[in-house]
């Protein structure tokens, strides 16, 4: 199913940048990838007593006007396979791919508090010189988060809680090499 969900991916990111259109099919799939990622639609979409028509319906109720006929061709296709439950997936693959065409990553901040603007800022700035590329931060809080925040951006975690810098410290107290570090 992976692959599968790549290769419409791939195919939706070829008819943007045939188009032209790579930033704008981007802003449209984020809309259409956060209107059927709800359990109530998805029920919907993936249940199998729901005819074809009823699902095209409910894409050319919510999308008709505001998205373009490429992706609306995505969605009936889909239905047409029987593939409803890769079209999020799919989406968000294809969305990944965009926003790294364009350079620009998305990272998630986890903090135990919330951050400020200031402080989302400036992880925002020292990330886009680490990695090069231009980076939207979406900060969430997780309670537990003793301290500190990580950042997963791009397949990587940079991790500056308390936790794991106390969980270091006694890694090195055991190997006894914690004076040797000062």
């Amino acid at each position: 199913m992976a692959k599968l969900k790549d290769r419409y991916a791939d195919a939706l990111i070829e008819l943007s940048e045939e188009k032209g259109t790579l930033e704008e099919d981007l802003k449209q799939a984020i809309l259409v990838r956060d209107a059927l990622k709800s359990d109530d639609v998805q029920t919907v979409l993936i249940h199998p007593h729901v005819p074809d028509s009823v699902k095209q319906d409910l894409f050319n109720k919510a999308f008709s006007g505001k998205i373009s006929r490429n992706l609306m061709g995505f969605l009936y296709l889909m239905v047409r396979k029987k593939r409803e439950s890769l079209i999020v997936p799919a989406l968000t693959e294809y969305i990944e791919r965009a926003k790294r065409r364009l350079g620009k990553v998305e990272a998630k901040v986890v903090s135990a508090k919330p951050l400020t603007e200031k402080q989302i800022e400036s992880i925002r700035t020292i990330l886009s010189k680490k990695i090069n590329v231009q980076v939207e931060v979406k900060a969430t809080v997780d309670p537990d988060v003793i301290g500190g925040f990580y950042v997963m951006v791009d397949g990587r975690i940079f991790d500056c809680t308390i936790r794991t810098a106390l969980n270091n410290m006694r890694e090195r107290l055991k190997r006894g090499s914690i004076m040797n570090d000062s």
